[in-house]
């Protein structure tokens, strides 16, 4: 009995210590277990100092250094974007394909007259013309004026168009919709073979040049199908314009 009352005063006395004084005092008594303990808790505060990460001090980072840091990045990808790429891709351009890479140039006499690209309001008699332009064919101001079928400003323009034809001896069912309505860009540099054949006629009067030889500029000119089924047969007005002046410098 007096065994069991002296362990419970221990413990109550051990209760009222704080924990550190209570564990030394532990250990005195078990001092196998104390120190056993003591090991458990030195494994654990190494496994925990090994589990830390350091992290950078941030104030370390001054501005000026962060700033150097983004001003390199800026130029090496200025230098990596826009110009070893586009030095890389333009002499690629040049090398493989030197006329698209070139915007399609047409020269005449050593001078560049135009591109195979864009078209050229040409309106002489002499001359072939091309389809209606509501941009006078302007580069840096392409696109449609995108008129409704029912609108009068295009009811009016394509009766010009049809009544000019008409006083060169065509008939107004007989022209293509497209010789007397723009393209989706006002660019458009191609007609299709019928509307150069109906202008034929004004071309060989005013020029003088016989209308089978024309014609045979018009096939030679003629650009078939892509790959025989996409888009439409087409002839380049103005390479067939430049085979007319050919022929008239050469007399």
């Amino acid at each position: 009995m007096d065994h069991e009352n002296e362990e419970d005063k221990q413990e109550e006395e051990l209760e009222e210590l704080p924990a550190s004084e209570a564990r030394e005092k532990v250990g005195e008594e078990k001092p196998g277990k104390g120190k056993s303990e003591e090991k458990e808790v030195k494994e654990e505060e190494e496994i925990e100092e090994d589990e830390e990460v350091s992290y950078p001090d941030t104030d370390e980072l001054s501005i000026s250094r962060m700033f150097g840091i983004g001003l390199r990045t800026l130029l090496i990808t200025f230098l990596l974007t826009s110009v070893l790429y586009v030095l890389a891709t333009t002499g690629i351009g040049n090398l493989a394909w030197q006329g698209p890479a070139q915007g399609n140039l047409v020269e005449h006499n050593d001078e560049v007259v135009g591109s195979r690209l864009i078209g050229q309001p040409f309106s002489s008699d002499k001359y072939f013309h091309p389809r209606p332009s509501s941009k006078n064919y302007d580069g840096m101001d392409s696109g449609s004026a995108n008129l409704s079928p029912g609108n009068e400003k295009l009811a009016r323009r394509s009766t010009e168009l049809l009544e000019r034809l008409e006083e060169e001896g065509v008939k107004p069912e007989e022209v293509p919709v497209s010789l007397v309505t723009e393209s989706g860009s006002s660019l458009d540099p191609h007609i299709v073979p019928k509307s150069a054949y109906l202008q034929v006629p004004r071309v060989s009067e005013a020029t003088g040049i016989d209308p089978e030889r024309l014609r045979e500029l018009i096939d030679d000119n003629t650009q078939n199908k892509f790959v025989g089924l996409y888009g439409l047969e087409r002839v380049n007005v103005l390479s067939l314009n430049i085979e007319i002046e050919k022929i008239l410098e050469s007399g």
